[in-house]
């Protein structure tokens, strides 16, 4: 983690809290993976750590049953409500999301870390690291229709995270995203490409670049390779 996180510096961890859910429902980042995420960030110096994310509706029923109030409290995080008065306009290097309005509290950070959980999703499939940022813009039910494939892409293009961290420990593996069918892979992918993280999570559902609308226009955009056999892969087996 010292290689992304510099002593001083402040850094934003941002799950998916998009609904309120309790963490074994499998709808949110687990609590327990952003404990951790934090801890690392704490032991490689930095000197405030956020959580923050936009649910889909009001913020206080995500923050509080998906486990987060605990983390922060645990951690001495700050868990950070989004607040609409602190939206800015932000280019994303144009496309389809130039100009879309963005939490400023992500512009301002050293380290911006994305830590989703993945799921499958009714509209795209499997929604991981790059639909994760939906959570830091604006207006995020506006993606949920037309185009939806390059506005994701375009999002990660033009907002790439330091670094990701994927939970696919505990996942919905049918009938996402706000509940379904549960498997439990006991993965986490980390990786500093987010195209190259969720297409390595995808195929631990079994899915490619196929039936992911936004993972082509991704690799068009040359955010990272979205074929499988391209990507350089370490797996390790922890707590053996």
């Amino acid at each position: 983690m010292s290689k992304f996180v510099s002593k001083g510096s402040v850094v934003m961890v941002k799950p998916n809290l998009a609904f309120p859910q309790n963490p074994k429902v499998a709808a949110t980042t687990n609590p327990e993976v952003v404990k951790a995420v934090i801890e690392m960030v704490q032991e490689a110096g930095a000197a405030k750590v956020i959580i923050m994310d936009n649910p889909v509706g009001p913020y206080e029923g995500p923050y509080k049953r998906c486990g987060m109030e605990e983390v922060a409290a645990a951690t001495g995080a700050e868990l950070r409500p989004p607040d609409m008065k602190r939206l800015v306009n932000h280019e994303f290097k144009g496309g389809a999301v130039r100009g879309w309005r963005t939490f400023k509290d992500f512009l301002e950070v050293d380290v911006f870390i994305n830590v989703p959980i993945l799921k499958t999703h009714s509209l795209t499939d499997l929604t991981i690291g790059m639909k994760n940022l939906m959570g830091i813009i604006e207006n995020r039910d506006a993606f949920h229709g037309r185009d939806i494939g390059n506005k994701i892409a375009d999002l990660a293009y033009g907002f790439p995270p330091h670094l990701n961290i994927v939970d696919a420990n505990r996942v919905i593996s049918s009938g996402g995203p706000v509940s379904g069918n549960i498997t439990e892979p006991k993965t986490v992918i980390v990786s500093t490409n987010i195209l190259e993280a969720d297409v390595v999570a995808a195929s631990i559902l079994g899915r490619s670049r196929r039936s992911i609308p936004y993972f082509d226009p991704a690799f068009k955009r040359g955010i990272g390779q979205v074929d499988f056999k391209k990507i350089n892969l370490k797996s390790y087996r922890l707590g053996a």
